[in-house]
């Protein structure tokens, strides 16, 4: 999750920036928070995903050396 701070309060400041714009404004500053949105989202779920698969498959056993 700290990974995801900044980005977090860079999505707030613009909420914010867009709230105060003007109206030729608004639609670039909309479609710049919904770029930033959808491309944390994109990756916090390829993240969880790797980390899921990565939980899922065992750690290869280790099977002891003959010593005949």
């Amino acid at each position: 999750m700290k990974r995801e701070w900044p980005f977090l309060v860079l999505e707030v400041l613009l909420l914010l920036v867009l709230l105060q714009s003007n109206a030729p404004e608004v639609w670039f500053w909309f479609v710049a928070l919904l770029v930033l949105l959808t491309w944390r989202s994109l990756a916090l779920r390829q993240r969880l995903q790797l980390r899921a698969s990565a939980a899922a498959t065992p750690a290869p056993a280790s099977t002891p050396s003959p010593e005949a």
